[in-house]
């Protein structure tokens, strides 16, 4: 993620966060991110690197429950960590 209105592999939009409420910058109606596209984004981008993309997003999660104020556990687990092991190869 490039921190700036990008194109990911294909030409699709870069889906990145909008801080401080971490919803996508690209998906309509305030979808939380990480988005399904960002999920499959990140996952490309550290194709190889499963343990790497755990780590990384699970330091956004500390940063997102600070700013936009999420603090149940559950959700925050499911959001920015479950879909990695999935996603990235461990499942």
């Amino acid at each position: 993620m490039t921190g700036r209105q990008g194109r990911a592999c294909g030409g699709e939009p870069v889906h990145e966060p909008a801080r401080p409420t971490w919803s996508c910058t690209v998906c309509s109606d305030g979808t939380p991110w990480p988005c399904s596209p960002a999920r499959t984004q990140l996952a490309e981008a550290y194709a190889g690197e499963p343990i790497a993309l755990s780590v990384d997003i699970a330091e956004l999660l500390s940063v997102a429950a600070e700013e936009a104020g999420i603090t149940d556990p559950a959700d925050l687990y499911e959001r920015f960590v479950a879909w990695t092991w999935i996603e990235g190869g461990h499942r």
